[in-house]
């Protein structure tokens, strides 16, 4: 039926998007959008000029297509749509304007399975007995960063809330089940209320931020015993695998259930008008976004979400030098360790090494400062981080490190100096 009734469409004719593939006021205002259902998995009633009757377009994996009258057509990313594209780009005049992108995580670069003593080789054993989880000694990003000398000088004003769009998370997770906002979590996957985890990937990356401390089991996250929850947003699959527009909406439903630091451990490597709105959507609301850099040893600026406003997170190995994997740029604002970073998965804990790792130490870090002054907005965090960064490859910013490696201690030092001095 889609085969018949798409291949009886005159291209000059039509004038019709869907809401659905974004938030956005500049796609908004040039739609015109008749459907009763939200899912983008669903086949939707889309409305087209007066000249014609409506018709049905699965919707996913679209192209956005100008035609010569000014007006735009939607094209499926697939063998349907592609006779239909094939002809309209024929057409005198017409130009594709946007190809939606997929998104994948930045898979780890080595995953390390762990034993009940939770010993990772070469890394040197801390001998802090700041919390009692039995994997906290072998947490080289939490000592490195100085985020557990950092604790003790938190006056927390209210719970901190960070969202990971991620592969979702296992909210049955010993170290996770009392650290997740359920209520407030969304899958885009298939428009449900359930993010469970069916990749790892996102499992991993909340451990780090925010792993249950004090426990006796497993780990500590970065935040320790602060007031720190996780908002699961799931917008990749069992693959790793997800739409752009499906991400670009994730960050605005963070936000928009009260997210204060998003998390973004994935990327594309072009640059996203849609992400990139996304993005400054979040930071006109005061909510600060972390991205991963990537693991390709190339140069993201051009890459998204690291090229397209967030703050964006390299590498670094214990040596504090860029880790071998680790993407570089003008766009990097710090690094943190991404090599052996032990967290949780769905079952157990594994280190895994990867710029998914690095960055959501930073988000973790960004939580402690939000912890300690609320009203701090995401320029502002950004300043704070930036400036209390310890050089460890090139004097001041550079390519490779950014600003340094990012060091919670000396943040949360400057947080409270500045309050001080606004008193």
């Amino acid at each position: 039926m889609v085969r018949k009734i798409i291949a009886g469409i005159t291209a000059a004719s039509i004038l019709f998007a869907v809401s659905s593939l974004s938030p956005y006021s500049h796609i908004k205002n040039n739609i015109g959008y008749d459907s009763s259902s939200n899912s983008i998995n669903d086949l939707e009633k889309v409305s087209i000029n007066s000249d014609s009757s409506n018709f049905l377009i699965r919707l996913k994996h679209l192209q956005i297509v100008r035609l010569p009258n000014g007006g735009y057509i939607l094209i499926s990313h697939n063998m349907q749509g592609q006779d239909i594209l094939d002809r309209t780009d024929r057409t005198r005049g017409t130009q594709i304007v946007e190809t939606p992108k997929n998104i994948e995580i930045i898979k780890p670069i080595e995953r390390t399975p762990v034993k009940k003593d939770f010993k990772l080789g070469e890394i040197n054993q801390n001998n802090s007995t700041a919390v009692n989880d039995p994997g906290y000694k072998y947490e080289w990003d939490i000592s490195y960063t100085q985020a557990d000398k950092a604790w003790p000088l938190i006056n927390q004003k209210r719970e901190v809330k960070v969202a990971v769009l991620d592969t979702g998370i296992d909210y049955t997770h010993p170290d996770l089940k009392n650290r997740v906002l359920l209520d407030k979590g969304y899958n885009f996957i298939d428009n449900s209320y359930d993010a469970m985890d069916d990749n790892g990937h996102g499992t991993h990356v909340s451990g780090i931020i925010a792993a249950e401390a004090n426990n006796k089991i497993g780990i500590s996250g970065i935040v320790g015993n602060l007031d720190v929850k996780i908002i699961p947003v799931k917008v990749l699959d069992e693959n790793g695998e997800g739409e752009e527009n499906n991400v670009a909406r994730g960050i605005v439903y963070a936000v928009d259930k009260g997210a204060d630091i998003v998390n973004l451990s994935f990327g594309i490597k072009s640059k996203s008008r849609l992400i990139a709105d996304a993005i400054n959507y979040a930071k006109s609301k005061g909510v600060f976004v972390v991205a991963a850099s990537g693991n390709d040893n190339e140069n993201s600026d051009n890459y998204s979400p690291a090229g397209d406003g967030a703050f964006a997170v390299a590498a670094m190995n214990y040596n504090y030098k860029k880790a071998y994997f680790s993407d570089y740029g003008n766009s990097i604002k710090v690094a943190a360790p991404g090599v052996k970073i032990l967290s949780t998965v769905p079952g157990g804990y594994e280190a895994w090494d990867g710029t998914s790792m690095a960055a959501p130490v930073v988000s973790g870090i960004a939580a402690m400062v939000k912890s300690e002054n609320p009203l701090l907005s995401s320029s502002q965090i950004e300043d704070i981080l930036d400036s209390t960064a310890k050089d460890i490859m090139y004097k001041g910013k550079d390519q490779q490190s950014g600003y340094g490696l990012i060091d919670a201690y000396s943040a949360i030092k400057k947080v409270k100096e500045l309050e001080k001095n606004n008193k």
